[in-house]
């Protein structure tokens, strides 16, 4: 392996466990909740969700879920609690949303982008059918960077395979890219 990416992958060890480098601005999940699948959706601090609750009370255990375990990487209007609601399907939704954040396998990254705060400059990534992309010029060169490999790190649980695999061409693709 190059010296170079071995570097990336120990700067990706470190920048995982600072969850707060990183600023989720819209992400799209399958959520698979107790009686179906949902989809939901963070766009421009909002969140939206396909089940019938949050339709009704425009808050559901689906998105607390989601806040409680993403909230480092949250904008404040992201993590802000929908509209309060004095109901007895309000603990209903607590219980679950608990119960949700230790059974993470239930969600399914399927989209996201996010900047990253990086030791010497900001980066955007975004995840998307086609896998993962980041402006960083380490990617344009491996297909990975630290950026990406800390973010694997972080999301694992919650990634699709082909999200958590590792993006790095081999060196001879590298070197035949380079010669055409």
């Amino acid at each position: 392996m190059h010296s170079d990416l071995i570097g990336k992958i120990e700067k990706a060890r470190r920048y995982a466990e600072e969850p707060e480098r990183i600023a989720l601005d819209e992400i799209t999940v399958r959520f698979h909740g107790g009686n179906n699948d949902h989809r939901v959706r963070l766009v421009d601090g909002r969140w939206t969700c396909d089940c019938e609750v949050f339709h009704l009370r425009g808050v559901c255990a689906h998105v607390m879920t989601l806040q409680k375990v993403l909230a480092p990487m949250l904008s404040a209007d992201a993590r802000e609690p929908g509209p309060v609601i004095i109901h007895s399907e309000l603990i209903s939704m607590i219980e679950k949303s608990r119960r949700y954040a230790h059974e993470l396998d239930r969600i399914e990254i399927q989209a996201l982008r996010a900047r990253f705060r990086g030791n010497n400059n900001d980066h955007v990534l975004t995840l998307n059918a086609s896998g993962w992309l980041c402006d960083c010029s380490t990617f344009r060169v491996w297909h990975t960077c630290a950026h990406v490999m800390a973010l694997q790190r972080i999301l694992a649980p919650m990634l699709p395979a082909v999200a958590r695999e590792p993006g790095a061409m081999s060196i001879e693709e590298h070197l035949v890219g380079a010669l055409s």
